[in-house]
Protein backbone atom coordinates (compact mmCIF):
# COMPACT_ATOMS: atom_id res chain seq x y z
CA UNK A 1 0.00 0.00 0.00
CA UNK A 2 2.65 2.31 0.53
CA UNK A 3 4.24 2.05 -2.64
CA UNK A 4 0.88 3.15 -4.83
CA UNK A 5 0.96 6.62 -2.19
CA UNK A 6 4.79 7.25 -2.97
CA UNK A 7 5.45 8.94 -6.02
CA UNK A 8 8.90 7.61 -6.87
CA UNK A 9 9.94 5.69 -9.73
CA UNK A 10 11.44 3.39 -7.51
CA UNK A 11 7.80 2.76 -6.50
CA UNK A 12 6.10 2.11 -9.10
CA UNK A 13 8.47 -0.65 -10.05
CA UNK A 14 7.84 -1.74 -6.56
CA UNK A 15 4.16 -1.92 -7.09
CA UNK A 16 4.84 -3.40 -10.25
CA UNK A 17 6.82 -6.25 -9.18
CA UNK A 18 4.41 -6.86 -6.42
CA UNK A 19 1.90 -7.36 -8.73
CA UNK A 20 3.81 -9.55 -11.04
CA UNK A 21 5.46 -11.76 -8.47
CA UNK A 22 0.98 -12.51 -6.91
CA UNK A 23 0.59 -13.31 -10.44
CA UNK A 24 3.35 -15.66 -10.80
CA UNK A 25 1.97 -17.25 -7.22
CA UNK A 26 -1.76 -17.63 -8.63
CA UNK A 27 -0.32 -19.69 -11.71
CA UNK A 28 1.52 -21.77 -9.41
CA UNK A 29 -1.12 -22.74 -7.25
CA UNK A 30 -3.28 -23.34 -10.27
CA UNK A 31 -0.55 -25.89 -11.27
CA UNK A 32 -0.46 -27.50 -7.87
CA UNK A 33 -4.25 -28.12 -8.05
CA UNK A 34 -3.97 -29.33 -11.42
CA UNK A 35 -1.42 -31.92 -10.10
CA UNK A 36 -3.51 -33.03 -7.52
CA UNK A 37 -6.11 -34.11 -10.46
CA UNK A 38 -3.81 -35.05 -12.96
CA UNK A 39 -3.86 -38.61 -14.27
CA UNK A 40 -1.42 -38.41 -17.28
CA UNK A 41 2.05 -38.82 -16.58
CA UNK A 42 2.91 -36.32 -19.13
CA UNK A 43 0.70 -34.01 -18.17
CA UNK A 44 1.96 -34.51 -14.75
CA UNK A 45 5.62 -33.88 -16.08
CA UNK A 46 4.70 -30.90 -18.35
CA UNK A 47 3.11 -29.09 -14.95
CA UNK A 48 6.04 -29.99 -13.04
CA UNK A 49 8.40 -27.95 -15.64
CA UNK A 50 6.06 -24.74 -15.92
CA UNK A 51 6.04 -24.66 -12.36
CA UNK A 52 9.48 -24.87 -11.89
CA UNK A 53 9.91 -22.46 -14.27
CA UNK A 54 7.53 -20.30 -12.66
CA UNK A 55 9.41 -20.83 -9.37
CA UNK A 56 12.65 -20.15 -10.88
CA UNK A 57 11.09 -16.40 -11.97
CA UNK A 58 9.85 -15.45 -9.04
CA UNK A 59 13.06 -16.59 -6.68
CA UNK A 60 15.11 -15.72 -9.40
CA UNK A 61 14.75 -12.15 -11.17
CA UNK A 62 17.09 -10.63 -12.56
CA UNK A 63 19.86 -11.57 -9.98
CA UNK A 64 23.25 -11.67 -11.44
CA UNK A 65 25.26 -14.40 -10.00
CA UNK A 66 28.60 -16.40 -10.80
CA UNK A 67 28.67 -19.98 -11.29
CA UNK A 68 26.17 -21.70 -8.82
CA UNK A 69 23.84 -24.13 -8.10
CA UNK A 70 20.35 -23.74 -6.27
CA UNK A 71 17.85 -26.45 -4.79
CA UNK A 72 14.08 -25.52 -3.85
CA UNK A 73 12.21 -28.03 -2.29
CA UNK A 74 9.05 -27.21 -1.10
CA UNK A 75 6.39 -29.98 -0.02
CA UNK A 76 2.50 -29.44 -0.55
CA UNK A 77 0.23 -31.99 0.50
CA UNK A 78 -0.12 -33.39 -2.65
CA UNK A 79 3.21 -33.33 -3.96
CA UNK A 80 6.67 -32.79 -3.25
CA UNK A 81 8.37 -30.37 -5.26
CA UNK A 82 12.20 -30.00 -6.31
CA UNK A 83 13.62 -27.73 -8.35
CA UNK A 84 17.22 -26.73 -9.40
CA UNK A 85 18.59 -23.59 -10.80
CA UNK A 86 21.79 -23.29 -12.62
CA UNK A 87 23.07 -20.18 -12.91
CA UNK A 88 26.23 -18.76 -14.57
CA UNK A 89 28.05 -15.03 -14.34
CA UNK A 90 26.62 -12.76 -16.64
CA UNK A 91 29.08 -10.42 -18.45
CA UNK A 92 27.71 -6.89 -18.19
CA UNK A 93 29.32 -4.65 -20.56
CA UNK A 94 29.55 -0.66 -19.78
Amino acid sequence: MLATILKSPQATQTTIAIIETFAKIRNLSRNIKALSIAQDDSQKQNLLQESGEIIAEIFDDNLVSNESETTIELNFAVLKFKHTIKKTTKNEKE
